[in-house]
């Protein structure tokens, strides 16, 4: 289950597994919102709701912030809610950046996230054989099919008890000379071999930040375009995972390739 809390004024949207993840940030954040509420008085800390009368104080600052952040959040509780996939907001289709450090605790919840709900898997990366592990310890079971593709030799390298031959796992290799364009035909195909009527496909692209960091970003902006509306095409719940640390700006320019963004962080996805 997945909770999400969304301010009316859409400017800030936290999803988590954890509902005291989510509960903490809204917290903080309402805070934030209303620290002109907050007041020293000689030795004491106050504050006074903005949403009704209610007032309070305390000597320790710690207990009086708290006490703020509980009374915010009881006017904003309902706005709380369960049950819920990030891909909602797009139909449970399209594309979403999702900026976070590659290999990162962030990314690793937002590919369970964005991977679970598929029937079949494709997965473009670097690091194969820690994608196929997290597929394998992280799901309730295999998805029906997993297309990997990536320039790594030995993709199961460094994984331990498992075989290709006992998993529905397929490895596509591709050379590391490769183009966009021949990128983009190879995903394609990939993409029209599993597409069937009802099959739900999800999409991971590991190697943005790669490619941004290797070619102009005109091209690269043309390669999502060509590439997002393909996966529109069979009805694909793609993500792409982009180091904001490093690619903030370029971000800015791709931002109209993607139906949303996102930042993973921990066990939370921020839109703000």
């Amino acid at each position: 289950m997945v909770y999400r809390w969304r301010a009316r004024s859409g400017d800030f949207t936290v999803w988590s597994a954890s509902r005291e993840e989510t509960v903490e940030r809204v917290k903080t954040y309402i805070a934030k919102r209303n620290q002109n509420r907050l007041t020293q008085e000689g030795v004491m800390v106050g504050w006074s709701c903005p949403y009704c009368d209610r007032r309070n104080s305390a000597h320790d600052e710690h207990v009086a912030l708290e006490t703020f952040k509980q009374h915010l959040f009881s006017h904003k509780k309902p706005l709380l809610e369960s049950g819920v996939h990030v891909a909602d907001d797009i139909n449970g289709t399209g594309s979403v950046a999702v900026l976070s450090p590659i290999e990162s605790t962030g990314a690793d919840n937002a590919r369970v996230h964005f991977l679970s709900p598929g029937d079949v898997v494709v997965i473009v990366t670097t690091n194969p054989a820690e994608r196929i592990d997290l597929l394998r310890s992280k799901l309730s079971e295999w998805p029906e099919w997993t297309v990997v593709l990536t320039t790594k030799e030995d993709p199961l390298e460094g994984l331990s008890g498992v075989q290709l031959m006992d998993i529905p796992v397929e490895i596509v290799h591709l050379d590391k000379q490769m183009g966009l364009g021949s990128l983009t035909e190879t995903i394609s195909r990939v993409l029209e071999e599993q597409q069937e009527p009802g099959r739900k496909i999800a999409f991971e692209f590991d190697i943005l930040t790669e490619l941004i960091q290797k070619a102009k970003l005109q091209r690269i902006f043309k390669f999502l375009h060509l590439l997002t509306a393909r996966l529109e095409d069979v009805t694909a719940l793609s993500h792409f995972f982009v180091n904001r640390d490093r690619m903030a700006s370029s971000m800015n320019v791709l931002d109209p390739v993607f139906d949303m963004q996102i930042k993973a962080e921990g066990p939370l996805f921020l839109q703000e």
